[in-house]
């Protein structure tokens, strides 16, 4: 079963990138099932060799079929990583421009077909086989400078480590593993990242003993105990990564851990897991021995060295701007801001009279999932106190006008923004949850109060990545706050929608 899931990688990893990417699934489906379809899998081995490319280089190629008179580089891609995620990443790109050029009533079936038509031969043309010799290349350089010096080598592999797992690089390593276990038995560079996981959790515990904010201790503490067990993803994406001094003090903690593997000529002679799971990796026909002590001693000092250089250095990264009581006061007073310019819309929509306004249509200011109202997780929004309306849960970092109108709020973190549209609504955006917080971080307001605006204008910039990394959700209400002048406030569109799309329908 196993090894099944190995072959078939591309497939799993397919899925998950294309939500990160913003991709249909079934065309990164498709795209991973080409890579690894049994008979151009095959051709990998074939004996029918055309050309050779490259020779007599570390990149040299057998040449088995072409494409359109182009040479194909084979290669298997059944237990790959690299590929398949930069494919998906590339076909995202070809969707949404064939989703601008296709017309709307055939992008159902043309936008796949010309989005895979595209995509796979570029796949196989030049995407694959470039990732896997970056890969390759890599994992061979740290080879060649592990013989020169096996100290500067743990230096740089435990330093980069986490940089190469975020860009996925980290399976060449993998690869060159095996291949050194199945030559001499063991393996001296791999073995070398293990100290990452115990200097990142050094520096997460770090950080809970600075902060004073509930919310980093409540994420700080399942992420120190998962860091453990050598999960270590929820402590870089939600603790250490978007307080990037923490992080860079986490790769060099990792660094001064991953010596102590080259002081002791430490070797791995099986496959294990990360964190505490490591240690089996290092026991040997000989039992326990020195090498079980260093690998001891390697956890040991990265985790102090992460705690120690987080606790002198890193104080100022822990909370917003680094610092703890300007930035709660600061939040403090933008959440009253924010309360009072809120009550001062619901004062206007308490003293409008009873009649009502001319129907209007607003169009999407974002592009995204539609969420009912319901569906938001603050209820100041869902339980419609504010207003009747939808929410959108947006793939793209920039907000667009709904309609023609002014500018009636602004505020000053940038996070909300309140219309007056010309046919008489009043529409209030709120760009994510709790995130007023953010004091304006990942914030870029395009606009000021009382600037007349058309309907697609760009209203405000924000940084998707950045507020998700900081634990806050994205999730957008677009909220008609004097709802009691309209019969009825309908949703046009479900599901995804673009920006322009129409979206409500205020009659």
């Amino acid at each position: 079963m196993f090894l099944v899931t190995v072959k078939l990688l591309p497939i799993i990893i397919a899925v998950t990138a294309a939500k990160k990417f913003n991709l249909d699934q079934f065309v990164a489906l498709g795209i991973a099932a080409s890579m690894v379809y049994p008979n151009i899998v095959a051709l990998n081995d074939s004996k029918n060799v055309l050309m050779t490319l490259f020779k007599g280089t570390f990149v040299e190629s057998n040449i088995h079929v072409t494409f359109l008179k182009i040479p194909v580089i084979m290669m298997n891609y059944s237990s790959t990583v690299i590929p398949i995620i930069l494919a998906v990443w590339f076909a995202s790109h070809v969707q949404k421009l064939a989703k601008k050029i296709i017309p709307e009533m055939v992008q159902l079936f043309l936008v796949p077909f010309f989005t895979l038509i595209i995509t796979v031969p570029i796949t196989f043309l030049v995407i694959g086989p470039v990732a896997s010799w970056a890969s390759d290349a890599l994992s061979t350089l740290f080879q060649g400078i592990f013989n020169f010096s096996p100290i500067l080598a743990a230096l740089l592999m435990g330093g980069f480590w986490q940089v190469f797992v975020m860009f996925g690089v980290h399976w060449g390593f993998v690869a060159v593993f095996y291949a050194e276990l199945a030559s001499q038995g063991f393996d001296q560079i791999l073995l070398l990242s293990i100290s990452v996981c115990f200097a990142q959790i050094g520096v997460v515990l770090g950080i809970m003993l600075q902060t004073k904010d509930p919310k980093t201790k409540a994420l700080a503490i399942p992420a120190f105990i998962s860091g453990i067990f050598g999960v270590t993803e929820p402590a870089i994406y939600g603790i250490t990564l978007p307080r990037k001094k923490s992080f860079v003090l986490s790769c060099i903690a990792g660094a001064i851990g991953a010596v102590c593997f080259a002081l002791g000529n430490v070797k791995a002679y099986s496959m294990a897991g990360m964190g505490i799971f490591a240690f089996p990796m290092v026991i040997g026909k000989n039992g326990v021995d020195a090498t079980l002590y260093w690998t001891f001693a390697s956890i040991v000092v990265s985790f102090i060295a992460g705690l120690l250089l987080q606790l002198i250095l890193g104080k100022s990264a822990v909370d917003p701007e680094g610092e703890v009581a300007k930035g709660k006061a600061a939040a403090v007073a933008q959440a009253a801001s924010e309360a009072a310019d809120i009550n001062e819309h619901a004062v206007k929509v308490q003293q409008a009279q009873n009649t009502y306004n001319q129907a209007t249509k607003l169009v999407s200011p974002l592009s995204g999932q539609v969420l009912a109202l319901s569906a938001v997780k603050d209820e100041v929004f869902s339980s419609g106190a504010m207003g009747q309306g939808l929410a959108i849960e947006p793939s793209e970092g920039t907000l667009y006008a709904p309609a023609d109108g002014h500018v009636a709020l602004v505020f000053p973190t940038g996070h909300a923004i309140g219309l007056n549209t010309t046919a008489g609504a009043e529409v209030l955006i709120h760009i994510g949850m709790d995130t007023v917080n953010l004091e304006g971080k990942g914030f870029e307001t395009l606009v000021e109060k009382g600037q007349e605006v058309k309907a697609g204008d760009p209203l405000v910039k924000f940084d998707l990545e950045a507020i998700k990394a900081a634990g806050y959700e994205v999730t957008t209400p677009v909220i008609i706050t004097n709802s009691k002048n309209y019969h009825q406030i309908k949703a046009f569109a479900t599901g995804q929608v673009t920006v322009g799309q129409a979206l409500l329908d205020l009659e």
